[in-house]
């Protein structure tokens, strides 16, 4: 199948993480000429088929910014997945588990979502979402109105324990280590 019979007038762009992720498509889009219906995170609905030669001038303009055009229904899907990875490691409280939580949303069976995230991404569902929840404690660390207790509980952990091993386990250090470090660099959520 060609790419732009498969595309018609949804696009799927990678590395979209925030709703400012969501005004730059808007603004490459109308920058570009192209009318869009609605622009969510990881797609775009356009108002008309893309063309061979505007898919270029699109992929382009989205690169400089950082984004990328996915060219396959499975490159999609996976998108979606870390999208809601990363909404769920976000969540503060109580949660569901992942894996319900991603049946849910995907409309999928967890074991078939676990597989394909897998063999595209050389990393299992569950590392990611670890990944993407330490990257979030680290925020709230270096935000330092929050003791470990109160960050452990609020994304989830079983207890601060557990917390504090998870962190280290991900890191090379512990949490309070982390917090005395000032200048360590935190990963953007697009780049795990």
């Amino acid at each position: 199948m060609d790419i732009f019979d498969s595309l018609m007038s949804t696009i799927h762009i990678k590395n979209m993480v925030c709703p400012r992720c969501i005004k730059v498509v808007k603004d490459l889009l109308a920058e570009l000429g192209m009318e869009y219906a609605d622009v969510t995170l990881g797609q775009a609905e356009l108002k008309a088929e893309i063309t061979p030669e505007s898919f270029v001038a699109l992929r382009n303009a989205l690169a400089r910014e950082g984004f990328e055009l996915l060219d396959s229904s499975q490159a999609a899907q996976v998108e979606n997945i870390r999208h809601h990875v990363i909404a769920w490691a976000r969540m503060e409280g109580e949660r569901p588990l992942l894996s319900d939580y991603l049946q849910e949303k995907c409309l999928k069976e967890y074991s078939a979502i676990s597989k394909m995230f897998s063999q595209m991404t050389s990393v299992t569902v569950e590392r990611y979402a670890m990944m993407q929840r330490i990257e979030y404690a680290k925020e709230l660390i270096s935000y330092g109105d929050r003791s470990f207790s109160e960050i452990s509980w609020s994304l989830g952990f079983s207890s601060p324990a557990h917390f504090s091993n998870q962190f280290k386990k991900e890191t090379g250090m512990s949490p309070k280590e982390f917090k005395s470090m000032h200048a360590q660099e935190r990963i953007s959520i697009d780049k795990l």
